[in-house]
């Protein structure tokens, strides 16, 4: 894998900080032994996929366009369905980001905040601004769905790929913007001062490829002409990196990675179980005709080893397990003695680890426990849910709703300007809290309570 070398421009994820500094000398008895990282054997790519990309110049998604290490992002589409924790926070926090439906507001410069109060809109510009976007925009699937669906994909993998596609009919301009899975767009590889492009499939196979060739886009600002339709590719990137964007919540990775393995080992533990809680040892007879231990008298029976057999009469996967297993000891051995075995479910280990990795994972989304519903002691507050999503999680959701809305409403500003209504970039779309107007009460009832204590307003910064 090209990141885990740090061999390509990405940061490096996974690598051993101490890599440099590896002792080469021979390590005594006393030595710790090296654990190994079971990760890179994870996101190891085939010999196929490398192909591919080699064959059509693409770069993959640990940025590095020689040889990939594109299974890196279906590693972390496997945590943002397997880890419950991190499945979990990202529904929660979509739900707070796109939360209802899409309101209008006075445009604002993204980055600078010149301190003067913004003006509502009146309710014929609201009218005025509707209608040029239901006349003009197209939004694939809805407003709403395209913005959770885009939202997510961030979240999941730190990149969200937009197709937007401008025509003009009879002096009408139309346009529909499409989310595209990340799965299906892949960036060219260019020579430096070339043009970006992405190339664009629902399957990265060669056989596929070669019957049905990608589409290649390139990157906004610049678009191309496709039989009087021009299109152009957006791309909303989490981080720094020069080719694809991380989870903003990379920092937990490793505590993803283990739900997802505490899961499958007790998924498999309860599979494969021993139903039989006693293990009977015998003696074998002094023949030595058929010892209880045979190969050859399983395969006679229709299994293909006498492990097979034991595993088909003697656990979860057998259609009628038995609930006594009889082993044999050679002749002349002690007499035969029963043991009880006890399932190895080490409770407390699970409890006590999948509480710690719990923990990390919503630290990294930058929100808390209770925002996650999980039992947390209110102490003497009233309103403990709110008062803690007010001062720990809204700057969180606040931060990441606008990183949203100013690249889709750049995107629309892009689009008024083909339509030659520049005037409508004076607006723009955003959404709003689910609990907004509990949050607008508490906020209210602070600022009253702190005004009897003769206080000084922090809303207002008197």
């Amino acid at each position: 894998m090209a990141a885990l070398n740090g061999c390509c421009d990405e940061t490096g994820i996974l690598k051993n900080p101490f890599a440099d500094f590896r002792d080469t000398r021979k390590r005594g008895q006393m030595a710790m032994f090296d654990a190994q990282n079971p990760i890179p054997e994870e996101i190891k790519d085939t010999d196929e996929l490398s192909k591919v990309f080699e064959d059509w110049k693409l770069v993959p998604y640990a940025g590095r366009d020689g040889k990939t290490g594109h299974s890196l992002l279906i590693w972390y589409a496997m945590l943002a369905q397997l880890s419950p924790t991190n499945a979990a926070c990202i529904s929660k926090i979509c739900s707070y980001v796109v939360g209802s439906k899409a309101v209008f507001e006075r445009a604002e410069d993204p980055e600078y905040n010149p301190g003067n109060e913004a003006q509502p809109l009146s309710s014929a510009e609201k009218t005025a601004y509707e209608s040029a976007l239901k006349e003009v925009v197209t939004f694939e699937g809805g407003v709403r769905k395209f913005h959770k669906s885009l939202f997510a994909s961030m979240k999941r993998n730190g990149n969200g790929f937009v197709e937007v596609a401008i025509s003009t009919i009879n002096g009408q301009t139309k346009a529909v913007v499409k989310y595209l899975k990340t799965t299906s767009v892949l960036y060219k590889v260019v020579s430096p001062g070339d043009i970006q492009a992405v190339a664009i499939s629902p399957v990265w196979e060669s056989n596929y490829l070669k019957k049905y060739p990608p589409r290649v886009v390139p990157i906004a600002p610049n678009f191309v002409d496709d039989g009087g339709v021009k299109r152009a590719v957006f791309h909303l990137k989490e981080g720094d990196n020069h080719w694809y964007g991380r989870p903003d919540s990379m920092g937990g990775d490793i505590y993803k990675y283990r739900e997802v393995q505490d899961s499958l080992y007790l998924v498999k533990q309860s599979a494969a179980n021993f139903v039989g809680q006693l293990i009977i040892e015998v003696e074998d007879d002094d023949s030595g005709s058929s010892p209880a231990i045979d190969n050859e008298d399983a395969k006679r029976s229709g299994f293909s080893s006498f492990a097979d057999r034991l595993e088909q009469n003697h656990t979860q996967k057998g259609t009628d397990p038995q609930a006594v297993m009889v082993t044999a000891r050679p002749i002349g051995s002690k007499p035969m003695f029963v043991f009880q075995v006890q399932p190895n479910t080490n409770e407390n280990w699970y409890k006590e680890t999948g509480e710690q990795a719990r923990q990390i994972i919503i630290m990294n989304h930058g929100i808390t426990q209770r925002f996650m519903g999980l039992d947390v002691s209110n102490g003497l507050a009233s309103d403990a849910f709110v008062s803690d999503y007010v001062m720990n999680v809204e700057p969180t959701i606040n931060d990441l709703r606008s990183t949203l809305m100013a690249f889709t409403n750049g995107i629309l500003d892009t689009i008024w300007q083909f339509a030659g209504m520049e005037e409508m970039s004076l607006y723009s779309l955003d959404f709003q809290s689910p609990i907004q107007s509990q949050i607008e009460q508490y906020k209210t009832a602070q600022t009253q309570q702190q005004q009897a204590n003769g206080s000084p307003d922090i809303n207002n910064g008197v």
